[in-house]
């Protein structure tokens, strides 16, 4: 399992579009008779399944939530639905507004269910019509437990289902001070008689006096209410679009119970906090799509051979082996360098997925549970503050010999040392992308096989006498 808290110690972390000019290539001299320098170490690359990833931990939570159903013509069918908890918005009701709801004077007009969009992380066809529902959990989810991608909550009651257009979306006008923001969200409607007949309302949220208790705190709140789930329906047509949203307290997401009484006109919003549990849950289907036969099951180096395949959420994740070091005869090395190249013209890929790669990969390594945890060079570089400056990984466009190209280009020199001293017993590297849980992102890149853009590793080192 990744560590997803050391991901989300980079939501911060920009990408450049120049070349990383990686810590250490200033000081090597080239001309030093003892300073070697070598590109042709053997590699190996395939293409491999993704364990369950963190997607909620209370310390570490998600800053943007991924729903939806995509449809990838390379990488196969990959689902996210989001479970998470509602809670007490502050101040309570005053009495008089539950006496009114006993007597029949205080009536739901409708209940809104609002999701604040995160365009910046659609991934996909935003105009295709997307059928999307809340239902309501029918098993608590525990704000103190870690969950991951593969977690799932059981879904109970619909609460509300519509078909929306993610393109043609509404806003809602918030002043703070002398902010007006107008945040784009998704709004789902539950009207009239249907709110007024729906039984967490009828019975629960909106019955009499007795409601009072459900607006008071969030303990009793969670007593009724669970919690919901949002997904989008799995019909069709085709399903091309992974959508995302904005669940934080300073979101405007929630549950908005729209009311009228005699005196008055208003509104009370249930909605989602930073004490309250909410995760993703993934599921990819990589069955009779054209990334099914390069993916690695059987710690087989041909397979991916021509193309890597890496992913945002639970997806694929890239593995490179160094199997051969020893003819770098008792190296100490100045810097290693693994350069990775775009694959270009991928049979069958569309323009869209094709032209908007992931913009930062990481590299990983198996702990002794098999868990995934990141490189010494990678962590070297979050200690000192310079992701690109240091480790690298970031997309860069470049051109050579007049053809452009997009690489990137990681520092990986502590780690191949610890493997050429023993330290590191395994051969194995494993490339995914910064924040996986929060990109549906995809990158497709050339592999061992490829006899002009292969994988590369540039290593230069002097000799130890």
């Amino acid at each position: 399992m990744f560590a997803t808290s050391i991901i989300l110690m980079f939501l911060f972390a920009t990408t450049s579009c120049n070349e990383p000019s990686l810590i250490g290539a200033d000081v090597i001299d080239t001309d030093r008779p003892d300073v070697l320098s070598t590109d042709t170490l053997t590699l190996f690359s395939s293409s491999v399944e993704d364990d369950s990833i963190r997607t909620y931990n209370g310390l570490n939570l998600l800053t943007t939530y991924l729903c939806g159903v995509l449809e990838d013509p390379i990488f196969g069918k990959s689902t996210s639905e989001i479970n998470a908890e509602l809670r007490v918005a502050g101040s309570v009701p005053d009495t008089t507004f539950f006496q009114n709801i006993s007597t029949g004077l205080t009536e739901l007009d409708s209940v809104v269910f609002i999701l604040e969009y995160d365009t910046t992380k659609f991934f996909g066809n935003n105009i295709t019509q997307q059928d999307i529902s809340v239902y309501l959990l029918d098993e608590s989810m525990d704000n103190r437990e870690t969950y991951y991608s593969d977690d799932n909550f059981l879904a109970g009651d619909l609460l509300v289902t519509e078909t929306i257009n993610p393109s043609q979306f509404d806003t809602l006008t918030i002043i703070g001070g002398d902010t007006v923001l107008t945040p784009p969200i998704m709004k789902l409607v539950l009207s009239g008689a249907d709110a007024q007949a729906h039984p967490l309302f009828s019975d629960i949220l909106f019955k009499d006096f007795s409601s009072y208790q459900y607006y008071e705190s969030d303990t009793s709140l969670l007593q009724v209410l669970n919690g919901v789930k949002v997904l989008v329906e799995n019909s069709t047509p085709t399903k091309d679009l992974m959508m995302a949203f904005k669940l934080s307290a300073s979101s405007v997401s929630g549950m908005f119970l729209h009311y009228h009484s005699p005196t008055d006109t208003s509104f009370y919003r249930f909605r989602f906090t930073s004490n309250g549990a909410q995760m993703t849950s993934f599921e990819h289907d990589h069955a009779g799509s054209p990334v099914e036969p390069f993916i690695d099951g059987i710690a087989d180096e041909t397979d991916g051979e021509e193309y890597i395949f890496i992913q945002g959420m639970q997806g694929l994740n890239g593995k490179i082996r160094i199997p051969y070091t020893s003819g770098l005869q008792n190296p100490i090395i100045n810097q290693a360098q693994l350069k990775l190249t775009i694959a270009t013209m991928v049979p069958g890929d569309v323009t869209f997925y094709r032209d908007n790669p992931l913009e930062q990969l990481f590299l990983s390594k198996k702990n002794a549970e098999g868990d995934l945890i990141i490189i010494a060079d990678l962590n070297t570089a979050i200690e000192v503050g310079s992701l690109t400056g240091f480790f690298g990984g970031n997309l860069v466009e470049k051109t050579e010999n007049n053809i452009v190209i997009n690489t990137y280009t990681m520092n990986i020199s502590e780690h191949l040392q610890d493997m050429i001293n023993g330290v590191e017993t395994s051969d194995e590297i494993f490339i995914s992308t910064a924040s996986k849980a929060q990109s549906a992102n995809r990158s497709i890149i050339f592999g061992t096989g490829h006899p002009t853009y292969a994988p590369k590793l540039n290593v230069t080192y002097t000799i130890n006498q």
